[in-house]
């Protein structure tokens, strides 16, 4: 997710029955993430943990000081001081409770946390998408917390089906609660669209000619990041979704197998990228860049768009270049749905070893998020919560509003990397050999699809 991530994504159960279930849940996150914008929405109450304005009623339990170590891929600024706001709340209740925050970087942070939970120092609280929740979970780290998402009320304080999303993998338990969706859309230089008359496209052919027209006035079409490609894969998952249904996606997504719709789906992505990459369209030195520089080059005021997550809202109204956002169009004018790239972003978990007393002020620390003052701190930070409150006076940016906006009629997709841990990086293997020329589309699928069920092997413990 963040990338979380982006980079700022559910264990195996042979019976899992969330195929027309999963349809619901897409739809209604969608729907009702962006619903949180109008007036009117407020989190409902409590069963047992919060007063009138939210906030944890019981502190801590025992009256022994301790600390509760936290991590995250949030390293950025912004999200830190924010951060550092939510510790300050929980604290007015919990003030026996020290709270640890040590977030790493994206790229380091599965590694960062695979390597603490093996070595037996895994964190009390982490936050977790999709592949490491599974990571974490089939190993018996993460605590089974079920029962307390159902006594606090937890699903009732969300927008229908986020904690079920969240939880896909694991239908009937829960191991983590998310408190925002990760949408990725398109960041465009306002300054560029203006200068050549362009406007926000609504099909991929309106985008390819864009593309086009931008190329030809001089200016770098897309920035990528060659190093980690995200933005590329990105694009790939965005196309995929609007080129077959949702059925074959699901069927990939949760290891069941790769259906003939799929293939040619994927085959047609990774052309239209090769499409791009041949004619120019992402930066020159693009192969030696590292996605976290692309907002650096993006700040030269020389790109006309880039893929990026909600999370980067303040780092792109930080380059001052004038950036608005659209939503990956869909396949064609004539098409009957709209999904992009827009999930869960991650969830809060905790470590199984907790003891008694540290697992209850873990659970009021995630709690917290709950709370409508907080969740307000995310929103303007320009998180999209899961969690139900009115954002009617908040102080949102118009940037963060065209985010939400563009995305409105549009429905949620996995990120796809996150079918099986690891497959983020065979994907931008692969892209990164179509870059050289030293594979074609047709071959890059083979290697992703030959990887792909190899590591479906291992995470169904083969």
């Amino acid at each position: 997710m963040y990338a979380s991530k982006s980079s700022s994504e559910r264990a195996n159960k042979s019976d899992f029955k969330g195929d027309t279930q999963m349809n619901k849940w897409k739809a209604s996150l969608a729907l009702s993430a962006v619903s949180i914008l109008a007036a009117g929405m407020v989190g409902c109450g409590s069963k047992n943990t919060s007063d009138a304005s939210g906030n944890a009623s019981a502190s801590a339990s025992g009256s022994n000081k301790f600390k509760l170590t936290v991590t995250s891929s949030m390293t950025d600024e912004s999200r830190v001081e924010i951060m550092n706001e939510t510790i300050k709340l929980f604290n007015q209740t919990h003030p026996n409770v020290t709270i640890e925050y040590n977030p790493s970087p994206w790229s380091e942070y599965a590694q960062n946390l695979k390597l603490a939970f093996t070595s037996g120092a895994g964190q009390d609280i982490v936050y977790v998408d999709d592949t490491m929740q599974q990571m974490l979970q089939k190993n018996n780290y993460l605590l089974d917390i079920t029962d307390e998402v159902n006594s606090r009320g937890w699903a009732d304080k969300q927008v229908p089906g986020a904690i079920e999303f969240q939880n896909a993998r694991t239908p009937g338990k829960d191991y983590s609660v998310p408190f925002m969706t990760a949408p990725v859309v398109v960041y465009y230089n306002k300054d560029i669209f203006n200068k050549l008359n362009l406007t926000p496209p609504k099909t991929m052919d309106e985008l390819n000619s864009i593309m086009a027209k931008v190329k030809e006035a001089g200016y770098v079409p897309m920035e990528n990041g060659g190093m980690s490609n995200t933005p590329k894969m990105w694009s790939v998952f965005n196309m995929i979704y609007n080129q077959t249904s949702k059925d074959d996606v699901q069927q990939f997504y949760f290891q069941k197998g790769i259906t003939p719709a799929f293939e040619k789906a994927i085959v047609s992505a990774l052309t239209q990228v090769n499409d791009w990459q041949n004619s120019g369209y992402f930066r020159k030195e693009d192969a030696s860049i590292d996605g976290n520089a692309v907002p650096t080059y993006y700040a030269k005021g020389q790109s006309a768009m880039v893929l990026g997550g909600n999370w980067d809202i303040p780092t792109y109204e930080g380059t001052k270049v004038p950036t608005g956002a659209f939503a990956f169009p869909a396949a064609d004018a004539s098409s009957q749905s709209h999904a992009i790239v827009n999930a869960t972003d991650g969830g809060w978990a905790l470590n199984a070893d907790l003891s008694d007393e540290k697992k209850q002020a873990a659970l009021d620390f995630i709690d917290t998020f709950m709370n409508p003052e907080i969740v307000k701190l995310w929103y303007e930070g320009g998180s999209t919560p899961t969690v139900k409150a009115d954002m009617s006076g908040a102080n949102a940016s118009d940037l963060k509003k065209e985010v939400d906006q563009s995305i409105q009629s549009t429905e949620m997709g996995f990120f796809l990397d996150n079918a099986v841990p690891g497959l983020a990086d065979i994907i931008n293997k692969q892209l990164q050999m179509m870059s050289f020329h030293k594979t074609t589309p047709e071959q890059a699928w083979e290697e992703i699809k030959k990887e792909y069920n190899k590591l479906v092997l291992v995470a169904q413990g083969q």
